[in-house]
């Protein structure tokens, strides 16, 4: 590096420090548009919580009624695998990650597809994979598809709002128990007892908007049942606006007839029969305890349909606000027309099912009458075919009588007709919420999911929503409960003002340090100026990039403060030497800064390419800390255009030269800090390779610690919310999931009222809990990025859980769990936090084949594969800090499997066909139109009575109708019926089967202590595998095995590109392995700090080791450059190093505890993401501090003086007042 002297800088020297300061009108307009650019961009920038990560998944659906998983599998599964194979773009599968994965249950198939992380418009490709998908359909079994493809998969809502039906009030329970005690003494005073049993009565009550019909035949059907069981007798039905009862004898008590009533319900009638609307049934003796009983089991007020009537007005009104993208319900119960009939009755007509659709698709049409010309109008005539009421329905006349009158028979003398829902439901969703007594309530409820427009401001979006909101609830009811149990502009205001808090905190101790440092308020003021001018300039940099303010950009901000504050702390430190050289301000002003230009360019050159080969990180996680290298990048350009431009002029109007004059070096060296640090440097070059094999030794216990730390990829985030996902057996229905989320909620509210009573003096509010929304039979909206819904199946459900604290979600979480999976037993509940990484579980390891090349051989191979998935689930269960261990495909399902006798079949004129299609009609109905109300498509489905298909035994007395001459016959006189175990759920990876083996750690311990412990018998399982057989160890370890190989590879880049850049400057390739020699010191003071405050060693401490390259290596060069000084200026060799490090001293001391002390916010209030990244670099820079000044020197002369690497030559002695200057 050429030095020139003071001299011909100012004689030859024309740069920018020089333009701005004698031109400092132009440099003040210039400073103030400048800030006024910053602010404008930081207005408009992009707010968000996270950094937006595309999710590049689409999953296909597909129904099929009536196939077994293993048809579904082999006909379904396989063709729309291997037609999404096809796409040339799908993500490299992983151990961790798929490119195609596929579930086959009965009667659905679902395939998840992932597109790789380079594509960059995935709406290209998942259009082309639907056209493809469609022309599929062709080819698909008879009765399955079409296939449905849902491309959104990935779309996260910014707002869910969840509407849900407040309580029967006072006023109205009031009133129904009035209606009902009248009924009740009314019925017993009619009829004289027939027994002398005690006289109870049964009361179901509903919303007002249902009518009695809809309730009477399973109330009526339960009643009988209860008889025949001689549970009661003497039966007096009953019924008003909104209730139906029976009064009845017996002489049970309340709690045996509630028992009895759901064995019954249980074992003979089908709990999805029962009205969703329906209130608890209440048992009254007494017509005077009407009311006290009816408000214990007081339901909800608003029915399923005036709730999808209200959320669809709320969802039409949000969609006009010019933010908003897309909304989406969940939890509407569809309604359907149900055609109830009898075989036998419809036998008497000589009708068939199948003719009920023949004659309801002849009547119910849509087909336009033509247009007719009269005159100069055209007037369109509408034959009003089409049902637009039930009751039309039942006016279709199907016959006639076969009695001499020969009088028309309508459809409503063969079938019950009746306007209810999709029974049984597939989908329910409810809201758990406190009133202001602090009495819970569980509400039925929907739940709309609104999403936000790209590059629309996300609090603009909060305001248009809010202000939609308050139009359309003036035609609400007054009393229907609005709750956001998801809220991105909430979270995303939260979370920048508090990190925008730590940056302003952090700034306000960069200030403070610098204060310190140089002791000196002036110095210090043009600290606090360059920084904002340093951060207007990078925000308004960021606006045209289009880097949006997020945490990850913040935060960098914070990280970055050190490296931002370095520029200004030289430029400034150099102005004063100038000052004190005797240079007038004029001159200083931009002489200092200009000295010390290039070492400093350099030295930002070195901490850019050390941070901008993360811009290499591949998939998610690359796609999270995209915007850290940008903005390092920028913000370090602008610091460093902010020290050679306005800097210079704010430092001609603000510093002046000491009073007293500036102490020599000599002094220096002999008296206070400065002369303990050059009695220190001068014993370790004395004794330089002692104090070298002391560093190794310092290094092999930095190696020591990194060995006890533990790895954990990415930590759970901190937030409101969390969620436990409840998982039943395969063949659980929809009311059983149902019943076991409703006891997880009960649990919930319990712990958190223990928790909160606990926890009193810690939380910001009284009550812990703010609400609890499940969603059963499915996951709910994608409400995270992180947080993939799952698809519908009946035997899951989500309940998302909102605190009011957030900073109590981990500890909750912690201690719900033990008591979630103790109290409910046969089901799976696993409470979940947020992730800030998607990973669904911790510890996964895989079972796949690729064996299975016939039929015959796929039976054996399933069972293979249980087998090993077996045994990995006993390896796992033998670890006592896992937890929680289960296999994906779970137990067998009990199935129903109707074996026909081809001859018997053949000779009745029967079919598999019309087996298949009998059954199904029968059992699970079959849509035979479709009535049309305004904008809704209501199915007609016809279907058995409910007392002819509740139980078991009536399947062998169902009709088989025959296709072709609609002849008859029992189904038990062409079948058997056998049970068979089946397995429920077929899991596919990469289109073969693969068995997931889950697990969790224990509260308290981490995924790689439990795979530690069970590494080395996994391995030798794996070994002991037959051939086409694998297992592959994903989850967590994966995740970081992958991801701590992708920054290794960047860090080595990086180390590369800064060692490059070093031999650019020192034009030799000895010194700038020199200046990389403390990078290692600086990691031990990494690992130091993270097993000093208990922190694992994740991707994020990782990034924090890997960062420190670049700081620590622009420390040097500098010391470097005044090395190179000193030697210019005559010293010798010793005392170069010496006099370089008391020069440099007190500009790296400021730069390094500004660095510190500015993390210090973001470890307190950033969260678990960014704390081990502090403290990482905390540590290392600390130690590198101590490093850089001793150890690079010791180094220096090791290479100097007894290797002959380098050689010192000295230049010409100068002046005392020379060598002070310089």
């Amino acid at each position: 590096m050429s030095h020139k002297s003071e001299a011909e800088y100012i004689a030859h020297t024309h740069n920018t420090a020089r333009f701005f300061v004698e031109n400092r009108q132009l440099s003040l307009v210039i400073l103030i548009a400048l800030c006024l650019w910053g602010w404008y961009g930081f207005q408009h920038m992009t707010k968000r919580k996270d950094p937006k990560i595309p999710v590049r998944v689409a999953v296909a659906y597909t129904q099929w009624p009536g196939a077994t998983a293993q048809e579904v599998e082999q006909l379904v599964t396989r063709q729309v695998e291997q037609t999404m194979a096809q796409n040339s773009f799908l993500k490299p599968p992983s151990a961790s990650d798929f490119s195609i994965r596929s579930f086959s249950f009965p009667n659905l198939s679902m395939v998840y597809v992932q597109l790789d992380d380079q594509v960059s418009d995935p709406k290209k490709q998942f259009t082309d994979m639907n056209l493809k998908l469609n022309a599929l359909n062709s080819s698909l079994p008879q009765g399955a598809g079409p296939i449905q493809f849902n491309s959104d998969f990935g779309d996260t809502a910014a707002l869910m709002l969840t509407v849900a039906s407040p309580p029967a009030n006072e006023v109205e329970v009031a009133l129904r128990a009035r209606s009902i005690r009248s009924a009740i003494v009314k019925t017993r005073a009619a009829e004289p007892r027939k027994s002398p049993q005690p006289r109870v009565t049964i009361v179901n009550a509903f919303p007002l908007s249902i009518s009695a019909s809809l309730m009477r035949d399973s109330f009526v059907s339960f009643i009988q049942s209860a008889v025949q069981t001689r549970m009661i007798s003497d039966p007096r039905f009953f019924e008003g606006s909104g209730f139906i009862g029976v009064d009845v004898g017996t002489l049970l008590t309340d709690e045996e007839l509630r028992k009895g009533g759901d064995q019954l319900v249980l074992e003979k009638l089908h709990r999805s029969e029962i009205h969703p609307d329906a209130w608890p049934a209440v048992f009254i003796r007494n017509p005077d305890d009407a009311e006290t009983r009816l408000s214990a089991v007081a339901g909800d007020r608003y029915s399923y349909r005036e709730l999808d009537d209200f959320t669809d007005l709320i969802s039409r009104t949000l969609q006009g606000a010019h933010e908003v993208a897309k909304i989406e319900r969940k939890g509407v119960l569809p309604e359907q027309i149900y055609l109830d009939y009898s075989q036998e009755r419809l036998a008497q007509y000589g009708m068939t099912p199948s003719n009920l659709k023949d004659i309801l698709g002849a009547r119910n049409t849509t087909l336009p009458g033509g247009q007719l010309e009269v005159g100069p109008s055209s007037i369109q005539i509408d034959p009003s075919g089409k049902f637009t009421d039930p009751r039309q329905i039942g006016d279709v006349i199907v016959g006639s009588s076969s009695s001499a009158a020969q009088s028309p028979v309508y459809l409503r003398d063969l079938v019950n007709i009746s306007r209810a829902y999709q029974s049984p439901a597939r989908y329910l969703n409810y809201l758990t919420w406190a009133d202001k007594q602090g009495q819970w309530h569980r509400s039925r409820a929907i739940t709309i999911a609104v999403q936000v427009k790209d590059g629309e401001q996300i609090d603009a979006f909060g305001r248009s929503v809010s202000d939609k909101l308050a139009a359309v609830k003036q035609y609400l009811p007054e009393d229907l409960i609005f709750a956001r149990t998801s809220d991105q502009p909430l979270q995303v205001e939260e979370n920048i003002s508090l990190f925008m808090d730590s940056l302003y905190e952090a700034v306000v101790l960069v200030v403070l340090v610098s204060w310190i440092g140089f002791w000196e308020w002036r110095s210090a003021l043009l600290m606090a100026i360059a920084i904002p001018i340093t951060l207007a300039m990078t925000f308004g940099a960021l606006y045209l990039i289009g880097i949006d303010i997020q945490q990850v950009s913040v935060a960098t901000l914070i990280i970055a403060l050190g490296l931002l504050v370095d520029d200004p702390v030289i430029a400034g430190d150099s102005i004063k030497h100038a000052l004190a050289e005797g240079h007038p301000s004029l001159i200083a002003a931009w002489l200092g800064p200009t000295k010390l230009a290039t070492a400093i360019v350099y030295a930002t050159v070195t901490n850019i390419v050390a941070y901008l080969p993360f811009l290499m990180i591949t998939g998610s996680t690359g796609e999270f800390l995209f915007s850290l290298p940008i903005v390092m990048t920028v913000a370090l350009v602008a610091s460093r255009l902010v020290s050679m431009t306005f800097l210079p002029v704010l430092g001609y109007y603000l510093l002046r030269p000491e009073k007293s004059a500036e102490k020599s070096l000599e002094e220096q060296r002999k008296h206070g800090f400065f002369g303990a640090y050059a009695r220190v440097a001068k014993y370790s070059i004395e004794h330089r390779w002692k104090f070298f094999f002391a560093s190794l030794v310092f290094l092999a216990a930095g190696i020591f610690i990194f060995s006890r730390l533990s790895t954990s990829f990415f930590p759970e985030d901190v937030q409101y919310w969390s969620y436990i996902d409840v998982w039943l057996p395969n063949d659980a229905n929809i009311g059983t999931t149902n019943a076991t989320a409703l006891k997880a909620e009960q649990i919930i509210r319990e712990q958190a009222a223990r928790f909160t009573k606990e926890h009193e003096h810690q939380l910001k509010q009284h009550d812990l809990l703010r609400y609890v929304t499940t969603f059963v039979g499915g996951g709910g909206p994608r409400f995270w990025f992180s947080a993939s819904p799952q698809g519908q199946q009946l035997n899951y459900a989500q309940i998302l859980i909102e605190l009011r604290d957030k900073e109590m979600t981990p500890e909750f979480i912690r201690k719900l769990q033990p008591v979630l999976t103790s109290s409910i037993p046969g089901a799976h509940l696993d409470a979940r936090q947020l992730l800030t990484n998607p990973m669904d579980y911790p510890i996964e390891i895989r079972v796949s084949s690729t064996a299975d090349l016939s039929a015959q051989q796929e039976i054996e191979d399933s069972r293979k594969l249980q087998a090993f998935a077996s045994k990995v689930e006993d390896i796992l269960r033998s670890i006592p800090i896992a937890e929680r261990t289960r296999n994906e495909w779970e137990q067998p399902n009990a199935q129903i499997a109707l074996t026909i006798d081809p001859d018997r079949a053949n000779l009745a004129g029967i079919t598999n066909m019309d087996v298949a299609n009998s059954s199904t009609a029968g059992i699970s109905g079959t849509t035979v139109g479709v009535l049309q109300e305004g904008q809704k498509q209501i199915p007609i489905i016809a279907r058995l009575r409910m007392n002819e298909r509740a139980q078991l035994s009536d399947i062998q007395d169902l009709y088989i109708y025959g296709s072709q001459d609609n002849n008859k016959i029992q189904l038990a006189q062409i079948s058997d019926i056998n049970h068979d175990l089946v397995t429920g759920r077929i899991v596919r990876l990469e289109q073969f089967r693969t068995i997931n083996v889950r697990s969790f750690p224990i509260a308290g311990h981490l995924s790689s202590e439990v795979l530690k412990v069970a590494m080395p018998k996994l391995r030798e399982l794996e070994a002991s595998l037959p051939p086409g057989y694998k297992i592959q160890i994903g989850g967590e370890y994966d995740k970081t095995k992958n991801g701590f190989r992708n920054l290794a590879m960047v860090m080595v880049i990086s180390v590369a590109l800064v060692f490059m850049a070093l031999v650019f400057q020192f034009k030799n390739a000895i010194k700038p392995v020199l200046v990389l020699a403390a990078a290692p010191y600086g990691m031990i003071g990494a690992f130091a700090a993270l097993w000093i405050m208990g922190e694992p060693f994740g991707f994020m401490a990782f990034l924090g080791v890997a960062s420190l390259v670049g700081v620590i290596v622009s420390h040097s060069i500098v010391l470097f450059d005044f090395i190179e000084e000193r030697r210019i200026a005559g010293d010798d060799f010793e005392l170069a190093l010496i006099d370089a490090g008391i020069l440099r001293l007190r500009p790296v001391l400021i730069t390094v505890f500004a660095t510190v002390l500015a993390l210090v916010p973001l470890a307190m209030h950033g969260g678990p993401l960014w704390k081990p990244l502090c403290y990482a670099q905390i540590g290392g820079l600390l130690v590198a501090t101590v490093v850089t000044k001793l150890q690079v020197p010791v180094m220096y002369a090791i290479f100097v003086l007894d290797l002959k690497i380098l050689k010192w030559d000295a230049g010409e002695k100068k002046s005392v007042a020379q060598t002070t200057s310089a």
